[in-house]
């Protein structure tokens, strides 16, 4: 089979949703290309499958457009998040999902043979969309080499990790308050730290007390995953719409590092953690603050569920799932 990825970018979403899975699909003997230009023989027809990954530009949509017209190909709109309902605090992808880009996103996603997304969730927005395509929930999957990376050691205090980028400022928001008063309280301000990677949230935290620090963005994501010293994670979530439909990514990357995760008790968190997941959810800053007093003073506690994390977080590698992929692009 003959598959172009169209790439939307290479950060996050590329990775996981397109070059990961493109990459096993090599290994299993298909030709894949994988670029963000669409080139001459998938204009054509030649290719089999194009993928285009949340297709909303105007030049690309006037592309995708003569494609679904001609015929020859089969059209995969591939989308993980629901960008009909950007949250206006994520100010840079609100700007850029104006009215015009969102109508041009609806229209590519309603012309496609095959949708495929993130969730369940996901699915059903999809589905209202496009009441005649084959949609399929693929879920995000993690590389296996990561279940045997050794993460790195940060130092003596415990590492209170959040991961993220500068779309997640009213999920911060959730914990920011308590969180705070966890790191400058005498009992822990000289046994643990935040540390930030990506956006740094952590001057939303800081204090003459508490402890945090930062590290921006890597080159890549593999980079990003190599780089991960967290002791233990917290991943707050605010409900939304646009929330609910996010996929657990979060808790799937660092699961599989065997860190245990503390969580907002909403949407795709509370779906991992009555999966197996082991993650701990909270709902109130009172939660918070007693999951984080548990994983700070008890090691065999972050230990234990570390270990439950990363079991979990076995079954979900894209070595392992890569024939769900394969099926979306191959059956109707």
């Amino acid at each position: 089979m003959k598959i172009f990825g169209w790439l939307a970018d290479r950060s996050g979403c590329g990775y996981y949703r397109l070059m990961l899975p493109g990459a096993e699909l090599a290994q299993r003997g298909h030709d894949v290309m994988l670029d963000g230009t669409l080139p001459a023989e998938a204009k054509s027809g030649e290719c089999d499958v194009v993928i285009g990954q949340r297709v909303c530009n105007e030049g690309a949509s006037v592309t995708w457009q003569k494609l679904a017209l001609a015929g020859h190909t089969k059209l995969v709109f591939e989308t993980d998040d629901l960008l009909t309902e950007v949250d206006p605090s994520n100010r840079i992808a609100h700007r850029f999902y104006t009215e015009d880009t969102v109508r041009r996103y609806r229209e590519n996603m309603a012309v496609a043979d095959v949708i495929t997304v993130t969730t369940d969730r996901l699915a059903e927005h999809a589905r209202e969309i496009n009441r005649t395509a084959a949609i399929h929930v693929l879920p995000n999957m993690i590389p296996a080499w990561l279940l045997d990376h050794e993460r790195p050691k940060a130092g003596d205090l415990v590492t209170i990790g959040w991961r993220g980028g500068a779309s997640h400022s009213r999920d911060f928001g959730e914990l920011a308050k308590p969180l705070r008063r966890f790191l400058q309280h005498p009992d822990f301000r000289d046994r643990a730290e935040l540390h930030c990677m990506g956006a740094p949230y952590q001057v939303r935290v800081e204090s003459n007390h508490g402890r945090t620090r930062w590290t921006g963005w890597h080159e890549g994501v593999s980079d990003f995953l190599r780089a991960v010293d967290f002791d233990l994670a917290v991943i707050p979530l605010r409900p939304s719409s646009f929330n609910e439909c996010k996929s657990p990514l979060a808790v799937l990357e660092t699961a599989a590092l065997g860190i245990p995760a503390i969580a907002s008790d909403f949407g795709p968190y509370r779906l991992a953690a009555e999966s197996g997941s082991a993650t701990l959810t909270a709902s109130t800053p009172r939660e918070w603050t007693e999951h984080l007093t548990t994983l700070v003073n008890e090691p065999e506690t972050r230990t234990q569920l570390g270990k439950q994390a990363k079991e979990w977080a076995s079954t979900q590698t894209i070595e392992g799932n890569a024939w769900r992929w394969e099926a979306a692009y191959t059956n109707d």
